[in-house]
């Protein structure tokens, strides 16, 4: 895995060089494809996602919430044992076993009432773990804000995923259930995205740099960053552009 992570932070760092200083060196094209994914989100997701919240009660999108949470456990445990952190993998490991059989299939989150929170781990936050840095910031169509490292690492989540692997899942189930945990996650920030909408004197800066901060956040682990880090410094990037300074 270490020799894995050098390679491509080795490539990682070949292909971003020359691309400019600032953590946002291809803003140009990330503000077109921002600007598409709130065009899809405003008339198609939104408006979904406002009917999925009319119409299923907080109890039923609490449920679905758990579920689809418990499903990203084995995920995490995987990316535990990668990341050499052998009492988180069995702690999600056994956080999942208790939600399946005690939660009613992961209906409800018995193993975090019993303190044994998920912290979902992903192939980006692996990577990280060893060292490949998150290269330029990016905004996916569709997905949203990524970094060069996670854009290209999303797909070997998808592949190492539970139900992916089960050879009998159907695909539409497998577009079903990511389909509903979209709708859902949007149906819960309906408000919060629209309040940041409106009060955000530039909607793009403040979701790149939430987005920045917050994945600095999970690749620490929730630990807060060290004394001397800068406050916009994420995954040894330089600062913000001038631009975005004013």
């Amino acid at each position: 895995m270490k020799l894995y992570a050098a390679l491509l932070a080795v490539l990682l760092a070949a292909g971003c060089a020359g691309t400019g200083a600032g953590p946002d060196p291809w803003r140009a094209t990330n503000e077109r494809v921002f600007a598409f994914n709130e065009t899809v989100d405003r008339y198609a997701l939104e408006p979904v996602a406002r009917a999925w919240d009319f119409v299923l009660p907080d109890f039923a999108q609490r449920r679905i919430a758990d579920f689809l949470d418990n499903l990203g456990r084995p995920v995490t445990a995987v990316h535990d044992i990668l990341q050499a952190k052998p009492l988180s993998a069995f702690r999600h490991v056994w956080g999942f076993a208790m939600n399946a059989t005690l939660g009613i299939g992961g209906l409800f989150d018995v193993a975090g009432m019993a303190g044994l929170e998920h912290d979902p781990e992903d192939f980006g936050q692996t990577l990280a773990h060893w060292g490949v840095p998150g290269g330029p910031y990016v905004v996916m169509p569709f997905l949203g804000p990524s970094n060069f490292r996670d854009s290209n690492a999303i797909f070997a989540d998808i592949l190492i995923s539970p139900q992916f692997l089960l050879p009998d899942f159907p695909d539409a189930a497998f577009l079903a259930q990511r389909g509903a945990g979209i709708l859902n996650a949007r149906a819960a920030a309906l408000e919060e995205i629209e309040e940041s909408r409106a009060t955000s004197v530039d909607f793009y800066v403040f979701v790149r740099e939430a987005w920045m901060q917050n994945r600095a956040r999970q690749i620490r682990d929730g630990a807060p960053p060290p004394a001397d880090d800068d406050f916009y410094d994420i995954d040894d990037l330089d600062d913000l552009d001038e631009e975005d300074l004013e």
